[in-house]
Protein backbone atom coordinates (compact mmCIF):
# COMPACT_ATOMS: atom_id res chain seq x y z
CA UNK A 1 0.00 0.00 0.00
CA UNK A 2 2.63 2.72 0.91
CA UNK A 3 3.95 2.30 -2.84
CA UNK A 4 1.02 3.28 -4.33
CA UNK A 5 0.92 6.44 -2.03
CA UNK A 6 4.31 7.36 -3.05
CA UNK A 7 3.51 6.84 -6.80
CA UNK A 8 0.06 8.50 -6.64
CA UNK A 9 0.57 11.47 -4.86
CA UNK A 10 4.18 12.60 -5.60
CA UNK A 11 4.29 11.44 -9.21
CA UNK A 12 4.55 14.89 -10.82
CA UNK A 13 8.11 16.33 -11.70
CA UNK A 14 9.56 19.87 -10.20
CA UNK A 15 6.96 22.41 -10.80
CA UNK A 16 8.61 25.42 -10.46
CA UNK A 17 8.82 27.55 -13.64
CA UNK A 18 10.90 30.40 -11.91
CA UNK A 19 13.95 30.58 -9.25
CA UNK A 20 14.75 33.16 -6.41
CA UNK A 21 17.97 34.03 -5.02
CA UNK A 22 16.65 33.88 -1.54
CA UNK A 23 14.37 32.05 0.43
CA UNK A 24 13.52 33.13 4.10
CA UNK A 25 11.98 29.68 6.10
CA UNK A 26 9.77 30.66 9.30
CA UNK A 27 8.62 28.36 11.67
CA UNK A 28 6.06 30.17 14.16
CA UNK A 29 6.37 27.36 16.65
CA UNK A 30 2.50 26.43 18.17
CA UNK A 31 1.17 28.44 15.76
CA UNK A 32 -2.72 27.11 15.77
CA UNK A 33 -4.22 27.63 12.42
CA UNK A 34 -7.57 27.64 13.53
CA UNK A 35 -7.13 30.51 16.48
CA UNK A 36 -5.36 32.34 14.14
CA UNK A 37 -7.85 31.99 11.16
CA UNK A 38 -10.57 33.35 13.64
CA UNK A 39 -8.64 36.36 14.78
CA UNK A 40 -7.55 37.60 11.04
CA UNK A 41 -10.96 37.23 9.86
CA UNK A 42 -12.40 39.29 13.26
CA UNK A 43 -9.46 41.65 14.04
CA UNK A 44 -7.56 42.01 10.15
CA UNK A 45 -5.91 45.21 11.48
CA UNK A 46 -4.15 43.38 14.70
CA UNK A 47 -2.80 40.58 11.91
CA UNK A 48 -2.05 42.94 8.71
CA UNK A 49 1.30 40.77 7.81
CA UNK A 50 -0.57 37.84 8.29
CA UNK A 51 -3.30 39.22 5.97
CA UNK A 52 -0.57 40.04 3.56
CA UNK A 53 0.39 36.60 3.45
CA UNK A 54 -3.10 35.35 2.51
CA UNK A 55 -3.88 38.17 0.11
CA UNK A 56 -0.73 38.49 -1.92
CA UNK A 57 0.63 34.70 -1.21
CA UNK A 58 -0.80 30.74 -1.55
CA UNK A 59 -2.50 29.43 1.79
CA UNK A 60 -3.80 26.76 3.57
CA UNK A 61 -4.96 26.92 7.49
CA UNK A 62 -5.58 23.43 6.77
CA UNK A 63 -1.81 21.88 6.70
CA UNK A 64 -0.31 19.03 8.79
CA UNK A 65 2.19 18.06 10.67
CA UNK A 66 3.95 14.70 11.11
CA UNK A 67 1.26 11.74 11.64
CA UNK A 68 3.18 10.75 14.65
CA UNK A 69 4.33 13.16 16.47
CA UNK A 70 3.23 16.88 17.28
CA UNK A 71 6.25 18.58 19.04
CA UNK A 72 8.97 20.66 18.24
CA UNK A 73 12.33 19.42 17.34
CA UNK A 74 10.83 15.92 15.76
CA UNK A 75 8.57 18.25 13.17
CA UNK A 76 11.49 20.51 12.46
CA UNK A 77 13.70 17.82 11.56
CA UNK A 78 10.68 16.43 9.20
CA UNK A 79 10.80 20.10 7.64
CA UNK A 80 14.56 19.85 7.38
CA UNK A 81 14.96 16.59 5.96
CA UNK A 82 11.58 15.56 3.88
CA UNK A 83 11.44 12.34 6.07
CA UNK A 84 8.21 11.28 8.30
CA UNK A 85 9.03 11.19 12.13
CA UNK A 86 8.40 7.55 12.38
CA UNK A 87 8.58 4.76 9.95
CA UNK A 88 5.42 4.52 7.95
CA UNK A 89 3.77 1.01 7.59
CA UNK A 90 5.09 -1.04 4.83
CA UNK A 91 7.79 1.83 3.62
CA UNK A 92 11.59 0.56 4.13
CA UNK A 93 13.28 1.25 7.30
CA UNK A 94 15.01 3.86 5.77
CA UNK A 95 12.72 6.39 4.64
CA UNK A 96 11.89 8.30 7.99
CA UNK A 97 14.54 10.37 10.55
CA UNK A 98 14.01 8.80 13.25
CA UNK A 99 15.35 11.63 15.85
CA UNK A 100 12.35 11.87 18.49
CA UNK A 101 14.36 13.70 20.92
CA UNK A 102 12.17 17.14 21.90
CA UNK A 103 14.81 17.87 24.20
CA UNK A 104 18.07 19.76 24.51
CA UNK A 105 20.61 17.23 23.13
CA UNK A 106 23.73 15.77 24.32
CA UNK A 107 27.11 17.14 23.03
CA UNK A 108 27.91 14.74 20.99
CA UNK A 109 24.64 13.64 19.86
CA UNK A 110 23.43 14.04 16.01
CA UNK A 111 20.61 13.53 14.13
CA UNK A 112 22.88 10.64 12.16
CA UNK A 113 23.75 8.76 15.58
CA UNK A 114 20.82 9.50 17.70
CA UNK A 115 18.07 9.19 14.99
CA UNK A 116 17.27 5.98 12.52
CA UNK A 117 19.77 3.53 13.02
CA UNK A 118 19.28 2.07 9.58
CA UNK A 119 21.24 5.60 8.16
CA UNK A 120 24.46 7.22 8.39
CA UNK A 121 24.04 10.00 7.61
CA UNK A 122 20.35 12.03 7.33
CA UNK A 123 20.62 14.85 4.66
CA UNK A 124 18.96 17.87 5.31
CA UNK A 125 17.86 21.34 3.29
CA UNK A 126 20.97 22.78 4.68
CA UNK A 127 23.51 20.07 2.42
CA UNK A 128 21.25 21.01 -0.83
CA UNK A 129 21.57 24.50 -0.97
CA UNK A 130 25.38 24.92 0.71
CA UNK A 131 27.10 22.01 -1.41
CA UNK A 132 25.79 24.15 -4.29
CA UNK A 133 27.57 27.01 -3.05
CA UNK A 134 24.71 28.89 -1.36
CA UNK A 135 24.86 30.63 1.56
CA UNK A 136 22.55 29.16 4.84
CA UNK A 137 21.71 30.25 8.23
CA UNK A 138 19.97 28.80 10.97
CA UNK A 139 18.37 31.44 13.51
CA UNK A 140 16.74 30.05 16.29
CA UNK A 141 14.63 30.61 19.60
CA UNK A 142 15.23 27.77 21.69
CA UNK A 143 18.19 26.61 22.64
CA UNK A 144 18.03 22.73 21.55
CA UNK A 145 18.18 23.36 18.00
CA UNK A 146 21.47 23.09 18.51
CA UNK A 147 21.00 19.54 17.70
CA UNK A 148 21.22 20.96 13.86
CA UNK A 149 24.50 22.99 14.27
CA UNK A 150 26.11 19.74 16.16
CA UNK A 151 24.31 17.61 13.09
CA UNK A 152 26.00 19.55 10.23
CA UNK A 153 29.12 21.00 11.19
CA UNK A 154 32.57 21.10 9.75
CA UNK A 155 33.06 17.85 11.52
CA UNK A 156 29.44 16.46 11.03
CA UNK A 157 28.37 17.27 7.78
CA UNK A 158 28.59 15.26 4.70
CA UNK A 159 31.79 15.96 2.39
CA UNK A 160 30.83 17.78 -0.76
CA UNK A 161 30.51 15.90 -3.80
CA UNK A 162 28.69 18.43 -5.72
CA UNK A 163 30.89 20.52 -7.84
CA UNK A 164 33.51 22.62 -5.83
CA UNK A 165 34.29 21.42 -2.58
CA UNK A 166 32.59 23.94 -0.38
CA UNK A 167 33.88 22.13 2.71
CA UNK A 168 31.39 19.84 5.32
CA UNK A 169 29.65 22.64 7.74
CA UNK A 170 26.54 23.61 6.08
CA UNK A 171 25.11 26.30 8.07
CA UNK A 172 27.05 29.21 7.61
CA UNK A 173 25.77 31.35 10.30
CA UNK A 174 23.61 29.87 13.79
CA UNK A 175 22.01 32.19 16.10
CA UNK A 176 20.71 31.22 19.18
CA UNK A 177 18.22 33.73 20.97
CA UNK A 178 15.69 33.36 23.44
CA UNK A 179 13.69 36.61 23.20
CA UNK A 180 11.85 36.77 20.09
CA UNK A 181 12.01 40.42 19.71
CA UNK A 182 16.21 40.24 20.17
CA UNK A 183 16.33 37.38 17.46
CA UNK A 184 14.36 39.07 14.76
CA UNK A 185 16.60 42.47 15.52
CA UNK A 186 19.90 40.33 15.18
CA UNK A 187 18.37 38.25 12.08
CA UNK A 188 17.23 41.57 10.13
CA UNK A 189 20.62 43.53 10.77
CA UNK A 190 22.66 40.09 9.88
CA UNK A 191 20.22 39.45 6.35
CA UNK A 192 21.10 42.89 5.39
CA UNK A 193 24.52 42.70 5.67
CA UNK A 194 25.09 39.28 4.33
CA UNK A 195 22.04 38.46 2.43
CA UNK A 196 21.66 34.68 3.23
CA UNK A 197 20.69 32.01 0.10
CA UNK A 198 18.52 30.00 2.43
CA UNK A 199 17.55 30.71 5.89
CA UNK A 200 15.77 29.07 8.68
CA UNK A 201 14.27 31.26 10.83
CA UNK A 202 12.33 30.08 13.98
CA UNK A 203 10.13 32.14 16.55
CA UNK A 204 9.21 30.04 19.97
CA UNK A 205 6.68 33.14 21.26
CA UNK A 206 3.34 31.58 20.86
CA UNK A 207 4.51 28.25 21.97
CA UNK A 208 5.78 29.45 24.74
CA UNK A 209 2.88 31.48 25.53
CA UNK A 210 0.63 28.68 25.29
CA UNK A 211 2.71 26.49 27.57
CA UNK A 212 2.39 28.75 30.58
CA UNK A 213 -0.74 30.98 29.58
CA UNK A 214 -2.69 28.78 27.37
CA UNK A 215 -3.37 28.59 24.09
CA UNK A 216 -6.79 30.87 22.63
CA UNK A 217 -5.79 33.18 26.05
CA UNK A 218 -5.33 36.79 25.56
CA UNK A 219 -1.61 36.69 26.35
CA UNK A 220 -1.49 33.62 23.56
CA UNK A 221 -3.12 36.16 20.76
CA UNK A 222 -0.88 38.87 21.70
CA UNK A 223 2.20 36.58 21.15
CA UNK A 224 1.14 35.82 17.74
CA UNK A 225 0.40 39.75 17.31
CA UNK A 226 4.13 40.16 18.33
CA UNK A 227 5.31 37.63 15.44
CA UNK A 228 3.41 39.65 13.14
CA UNK A 229 4.88 42.40 13.70
CA UNK A 230 8.21 40.48 12.75
CA UNK A 231 6.77 39.30 10.16
CA UNK A 232 6.06 42.78 9.28
CA UNK A 233 9.96 43.90 9.85
CA UNK A 234 11.05 41.49 7.39
CA UNK A 235 8.27 41.92 4.64
CA UNK A 236 9.78 45.70 5.00
CA UNK A 237 13.02 44.66 4.36
CA UNK A 238 12.60 42.36 1.75
CA UNK A 239 10.82 45.17 -0.25
CA UNK A 240 13.40 47.93 0.41
CA UNK A 241 16.58 46.15 0.06
CA UNK A 242 17.71 46.10 -3.38
CA UNK A 243 19.22 42.61 -3.09
CA UNK A 244 16.39 41.26 -1.90
CA UNK A 245 13.47 42.74 -3.52
CA UNK A 246 11.97 40.56 -6.60
CA UNK A 247 14.46 37.81 -5.47
CA UNK A 248 12.91 36.61 -1.86
CA UNK A 249 10.42 34.27 -1.57
CA UNK A 250 8.96 33.95 2.68
CA UNK A 251 7.29 30.41 3.34
CA UNK A 252 5.87 30.77 7.03
CA UNK A 253 4.46 27.55 8.70
CA UNK A 254 4.74 25.90 12.41
CA UNK A 255 6.09 22.55 14.11
CA UNK A 256 2.10 21.87 15.33
CA UNK A 257 -0.92 23.50 17.22
CA UNK A 258 -1.71 23.45 20.76
CA UNK A 259 -4.96 23.61 23.11
CA UNK A 260 -5.04 24.25 26.98
CA UNK A 261 -1.32 23.78 27.98
CA UNK A 262 -0.45 21.79 25.37
CA UNK A 263 0.29 20.23 21.88
CA UNK A 264 1.54 16.33 22.31
CA UNK A 265 -1.50 14.19 21.69
CA UNK A 266 -1.23 13.60 17.79
CA UNK A 267 -4.56 12.72 17.25
CA UNK A 268 -5.97 16.20 18.53
CA UNK A 269 -7.07 18.35 15.36
CA UNK A 270 -5.99 21.14 17.56
CA UNK A 271 -2.67 19.72 17.15
CA UNK A 272 -2.34 18.50 13.97
CA UNK A 273 -3.77 21.07 11.82
CA UNK A 274 -1.57 23.47 10.78
CA UNK A 275 -1.04 26.95 8.41
CA UNK A 276 0.92 27.45 5.54
CA UNK A 277 1.59 30.43 3.89
CA UNK A 278 4.19 31.14 0.60
CA UNK A 279 4.91 35.05 -0.34
CA UNK A 280 7.33 36.68 -2.74
CA UNK A 281 7.36 37.06 -6.75
CA UNK A 282 5.58 35.05 -8.87
CA UNK A 283 3.51 32.87 -5.96
CA UNK A 284 -0.02 32.96 -6.86
CA UNK A 285 -1.48 35.99 -5.00
CA UNK A 286 -4.48 35.26 -3.03
CA UNK A 287 -4.57 31.89 -3.77
CA UNK A 288 -5.70 28.14 -1.91
CA UNK A 289 -2.82 26.13 -1.58
CA UNK A 290 -4.92 22.95 -2.12
CA UNK A 291 -6.69 24.48 -5.37
CA UNK A 292 -3.28 25.20 -6.33
CA UNK A 293 -2.23 21.41 -5.94
CA UNK A 294 -5.73 19.73 -6.50
CA UNK A 295 -4.51 16.95 -8.49
CA UNK A 296 -1.23 15.49 -6.05
CA UNK A 297 -2.55 16.88 -3.17
CA UNK A 298 -6.46 16.45 -1.23
CA UNK A 299 -7.73 18.73 1.38
CA UNK A 300 -8.19 15.72 3.99
CA UNK A 301 -10.93 18.35 5.94
CA UNK A 302 -10.84 17.47 9.78
CA UNK A 303 -8.84 13.79 9.10
CA UNK A 304 -5.43 13.08 9.53
CA UNK A 305 -3.90 10.83 6.92
CA UNK A 306 -1.13 8.88 7.09
CA UNK A 307 1.89 8.17 5.24
CA UNK A 308 0.17 5.67 3.30
CA UNK A 309 -3.06 7.85 2.09
CA UNK A 310 -2.86 7.74 -1.52
CA UNK A 311 -3.43 11.50 -2.05
CA UNK A 312 -1.05 13.01 0.37
CA UNK A 313 -2.25 16.72 2.13
CA UNK A 314 -0.25 19.80 2.42
CA UNK A 315 2.61 19.18 5.37
CA UNK A 316 4.70 21.05 7.12
CA UNK A 317 7.25 18.63 5.95
CA UNK A 318 6.69 19.52 2.38
CA UNK A 319 8.23 22.96 2.77
CA UNK A 320 12.10 21.96 2.81
CA UNK A 321 12.17 20.65 -0.44
CA UNK A 322 9.73 23.57 -1.53
CA UNK A 323 12.21 25.85 -0.36
CA UNK A 324 14.96 23.87 -2.24
CA UNK A 325 12.74 24.38 -5.42
CA UNK A 326 12.19 27.51 -5.09
CA UNK A 327 16.34 27.85 -4.68
CA UNK A 328 16.23 25.99 -8.44
CA UNK A 329 17.51 22.97 -6.74
CA UNK A 330 17.15 19.42 -6.22
CA UNK A 331 15.14 17.48 -3.71
CA UNK A 332 16.95 16.65 -0.13
CA UNK A 333 18.54 13.22 -1.01
CA UNK A 334 16.72 10.25 0.26
CA UNK A 335 13.85 12.61 1.54
CA UNK A 336 9.97 11.24 0.69
CA UNK A 337 7.83 13.94 1.68
CA UNK A 338 7.40 16.47 -1.47
CA UNK A 339 10.38 14.74 -2.93
CA UNK A 340 9.12 15.04 -6.32
CA UNK A 341 8.96 19.03 -5.55
CA UNK A 342 5.16 19.11 -7.13
CA UNK A 343 4.23 21.32 -4.72
CA UNK A 344 3.00 24.28 -6.60
CA UNK A 345 2.73 27.93 -5.10
CA UNK A 346 2.03 29.39 -8.75
CA UNK A 347 -0.42 29.31 -11.73
CA UNK A 348 0.73 26.95 -14.18
CA UNK A 349 0.04 29.32 -16.43
CA UNK A 350 1.69 32.59 -15.05
CA UNK A 351 4.13 32.59 -18.23
CA UNK A 352 5.42 35.96 -17.36
CA UNK A 353 5.88 35.38 -13.47
CA UNK A 354 3.66 38.32 -11.70
CA UNK A 355 1.37 35.93 -9.80
CA UNK A 356 -1.53 36.40 -11.31
CA UNK A 357 -3.09 34.75 -15.10
CA UNK A 358 -3.77 37.83 -17.43
CA UNK A 359 -3.95 39.18 -21.04
CA UNK A 360 0.16 39.28 -20.46
CA UNK A 361 0.76 35.86 -19.86
CA UNK A 362 -2.24 35.12 -23.49
CA UNK A 363 0.46 37.55 -25.35
CA UNK A 364 3.21 34.72 -24.13
CA UNK A 365 1.13 32.16 -24.82
CA UNK A 366 0.85 33.54 -28.45
CA UNK A 367 5.15 34.08 -28.84
CA UNK A 368 5.65 30.87 -28.06
CA UNK A 369 2.88 28.51 -29.43
CA UNK A 370 3.97 25.89 -31.67
CA UNK A 371 7.27 26.97 -31.47
CA UNK A 372 9.12 25.80 -28.17
CA UNK A 373 8.31 25.53 -24.25
CA UNK A 374 8.38 28.72 -23.45
CA UNK A 375 4.73 28.67 -21.76
CA UNK A 376 4.54 24.73 -21.20
CA UNK A 377 1.88 24.59 -18.88
CA UNK A 378 1.19 20.83 -18.63
CA UNK A 379 4.97 20.20 -18.66
CA UNK A 380 5.02 18.33 -21.72
CA UNK A 381 7.90 19.91 -23.35
CA UNK A 382 5.73 22.10 -25.71
CA UNK A 383 3.11 25.09 -26.19
CA UNK A 384 0.16 24.41 -27.61
CA UNK A 385 -3.50 24.47 -27.34
CA UNK A 386 -3.53 21.89 -23.95
CA UNK A 387 -1.80 25.27 -22.35
CA UNK A 388 -4.27 27.70 -23.47
CA UNK A 389 -6.69 25.23 -22.07
CA UNK A 390 -4.83 26.03 -18.74
CA UNK A 391 -4.91 29.34 -19.10
CA UNK A 392 -8.34 30.24 -19.74
CA UNK A 393 -9.05 27.91 -16.43
CA UNK A 394 -6.76 29.65 -14.51
CA UNK A 395 -7.70 33.33 -15.95
CA UNK A 396 -7.55 36.09 -13.16
CA UNK A 397 -7.44 39.08 -15.47
CA UNK A 398 -10.29 41.62 -15.47
CA UNK A 399 -10.86 40.98 -19.40
CA UNK A 400 -12.50 38.33 -20.62
CA UNK A 401 -9.88 35.97 -22.57
CA UNK A 402 -10.06 36.35 -25.94
CA UNK A 403 -11.98 33.95 -28.19
CA UNK A 404 -10.20 31.77 -30.30
CA UNK A 405 -12.93 29.88 -31.42
CA UNK A 406 -15.25 32.79 -32.36
CA UNK A 407 -14.66 30.84 -35.96
CA UNK A 408 -17.16 33.05 -38.07
CA UNK A 409 -15.79 36.22 -36.00
CA UNK A 410 -19.58 37.63 -35.31
CA UNK A 411 -18.02 38.34 -31.26
CA UNK A 412 -19.54 35.13 -29.60
CA UNK A 413 -18.80 31.26 -29.42
CA UNK A 414 -21.89 29.48 -30.45
CA UNK A 415 -23.52 26.96 -32.73
CA UNK A 416 -22.68 28.57 -35.69
CA UNK A 417 -18.75 28.47 -34.71
CA UNK A 418 -19.30 25.08 -34.36
CA UNK A 419 -21.16 24.40 -37.98
CA UNK A 420 -17.27 26.24 -38.98
CA UNK A 421 -15.58 24.08 -36.60
CA UNK A 422 -17.85 20.64 -38.78
CA UNK A 423 -17.13 21.68 -41.79
CA UNK A 424 -13.10 22.18 -41.59
CA UNK A 425 -12.65 19.49 -39.13
CA UNK A 426 -9.87 16.97 -40.75
CA UNK A 427 -9.86 19.21 -44.01
CA UNK A 428 -7.89 22.25 -43.46
CA UNK A 429 -7.06 25.24 -40.72
CA UNK A 430 -10.04 26.97 -41.46
CA UNK A 431 -11.07 26.65 -37.68
CA UNK A 432 -7.90 26.50 -36.23
CA UNK A 433 -8.26 27.17 -32.56
CA UNK A 434 -4.99 26.38 -31.28
CA UNK A 435 -2.93 27.50 -34.25
CA UNK A 436 -1.21 24.05 -34.97
CA UNK A 437 -1.83 24.36 -38.51
CA UNK A 438 -5.02 22.58 -38.69
CA UNK A 439 -8.61 21.84 -37.53
CA UNK A 440 -9.36 19.07 -35.00
CA UNK A 441 -10.36 17.65 -31.56
CA UNK A 442 -8.29 20.04 -29.13
CA UNK A 443 -10.14 22.82 -31.54
CA UNK A 444 -13.29 21.35 -30.45
CA UNK A 445 -12.60 21.32 -26.92
CA UNK A 446 -11.36 25.21 -26.96
CA UNK A 447 -14.66 25.51 -28.84
CA UNK A 448 -16.59 23.99 -25.95
CA UNK A 449 -14.67 25.81 -23.27
CA UNK A 450 -15.46 28.93 -25.03
CA UNK A 451 -19.28 28.41 -25.53
CA UNK A 452 -21.31 31.41 -24.39
CA UNK A 453 -24.42 30.49 -26.43
CA UNK A 454 -28.11 30.37 -24.30
CA UNK A 455 -28.42 26.71 -25.48
CA UNK A 456 -26.40 23.53 -24.73
CA UNK A 457 -23.05 22.94 -27.28
CA UNK A 458 -24.59 21.13 -30.35
CA UNK A 459 -23.39 17.49 -30.96
CA UNK A 460 -24.87 15.71 -33.10
CA UNK A 461 -24.80 11.90 -32.67
CA UNK A 462 -23.45 11.45 -36.20
CA UNK A 463 -20.65 13.75 -35.39
CA UNK A 464 -17.57 12.00 -34.97
CA UNK A 465 -14.89 14.16 -32.39
CA UNK A 466 -11.53 12.57 -32.77
CA UNK A 467 -9.58 12.12 -29.82
CA UNK A 468 -7.71 15.09 -28.61
CA UNK A 469 -4.73 13.07 -27.49
CA UNK A 470 -3.77 14.01 -23.73
CA UNK A 471 -5.93 16.88 -23.86
CA UNK A 472 -8.86 15.04 -22.59
CA UNK A 473 -7.47 14.97 -19.42
CA UNK A 474 -7.92 18.83 -19.02
CA UNK A 475 -11.53 18.71 -19.04
CA UNK A 476 -14.15 17.30 -16.53
CA UNK A 477 -16.24 14.15 -16.13
CA UNK A 478 -19.31 15.07 -17.88
CA UNK A 479 -17.66 16.67 -20.93
CA UNK A 480 -15.73 13.40 -21.01
CA UNK A 481 -18.84 11.45 -21.17
CA UNK A 482 -20.22 13.88 -23.67
CA UNK A 483 -17.30 13.63 -26.55
CA UNK A 484 -17.13 9.55 -25.52
CA UNK A 485 -20.42 9.26 -26.63
CA UNK A 486 -19.54 10.66 -29.66
CA UNK A 487 -16.23 9.30 -30.42
CA UNK A 488 -16.63 6.84 -33.22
Amino acid sequence: MFGIALTLAFSISSSTVFAVDHVIHISVDGLNSNLLKSQIDAFPLLYSNFVRFVDEGATTFNARTDFTHTNTIPNHTSMQTGRPVSQPSGAPNTTYHGYTNNGHPGLTATLHNDGNPNLSYVSSVFDVAHDNGLSTALYASKEKFVIYDQSYNASTGALDATGPDNGRDKIDAYVQNSIGSTLNTNYLSDMAASEYNYTFLHYRDPDTTGHTRRWGSTAWYMSVQDVDSYLGDILNLVESDAGLIDETIIIVTTDHGGSEYGHSAPSLEAHYTIPLFVWGPGIAAGADLYELNSTSRLDPGSGRPDYNAVVQPIRSGDTGNLALNLLGLEAVPGSLINSSQDLLVSFLSDFDGDGDVDEFDFSVWQLHNGVDDGADADNDGDTDGADFLIWQQQFTGSLSPPLLSDFDGDGDVDGFDFSVWQLHNGVDGGADADSDGDTDGADFLIWQRQFTGSLSPPLSASTAVPEPSSLVLLIGPVIVCILARNWS
